[in-house]
């Protein structure tokens, strides 16, 4: 959804800023399902604002890109989400060094073509994990499949014999029935 919004804001880049906040860098207890949309909902009011789009990417990076919004607004946001975080030693220090390992300014009408590129090789790298997923799955449901051959009729015969001769007298009725209707055998 990213690259398809990225494509359609190509023609209009006026005023355009994103941030991509790294929260795949999270320690992993730090980056559960809720935790990243409760991060994306402090967007939102800036997406209601100024022409925002927050997308929440497959490795619970977040993407945040709006038309005419502050700095200042703009970094309010991270900031919440960083204190949201602020266990996590990613959203720890205060140099830009640290800052910049949480996450990356854009300003899209000069990096937009940047911005792009990241984008779509990020794309094309996802895409390329799911076409080995979905190979490793299928290869381990071959595996995972019987390799025993299934029963011939002259062992069908042998068997339908042994069960004809096996003496189910202490067997229930119920028992009896049961196997007869099954196996389509009588006993005598």
């Amino acid at each position: 959804m990213l690259l398809d919004y990225l494509q359609r804001l190509g023609r209009n880049l006026e005023g355009r800023r994103a941030v991509h906040i790294h929260l795949s860098r999270l320690r992993p207890q730090n980056r559960r399902d809720y935790h990243i949309k409760i991060a994306a909902a402090t967007f939102e009011g800036i997406v209601q604002n100024f022409e925002g789009q927050t997308f929440i990417l497959s490795n619970s990076d977040i993407f945040f890109v709006c038309k005419g919004a502050s700095v200042t607004d703009i970094d309010t946001a991270v900031m919440k989400v960083r204190f949201l975080f602020s266990e996590d030693p990613l959203s720890q220090g205060e140099d830009e060094e640290d800052l910049a390992r949480f996450c990356t300014w854009y300003n899209l009408e000069l990096q937009y073509d940047e911005v792009f590129q990241m984008v779509q090789q990020a794309h094309r790298e996802r895409e390329r994990k799911s076409r080995l997923s979905v190979a490793a799955e299928a290869a381990a449901d071959l595996k995972g499949k019987s390799t025993r051959k299934p029963i011939d009729p002259e062992q069908l015969g042998k068997l339908e014999g042994f069960l004809q001769r096996a003496d189910l007298s202490n067997r229930s009725e119920e028992h009896t029935s049961e196997l007869q209707s099954r196996f389509g055998i009588s006993y005598a």
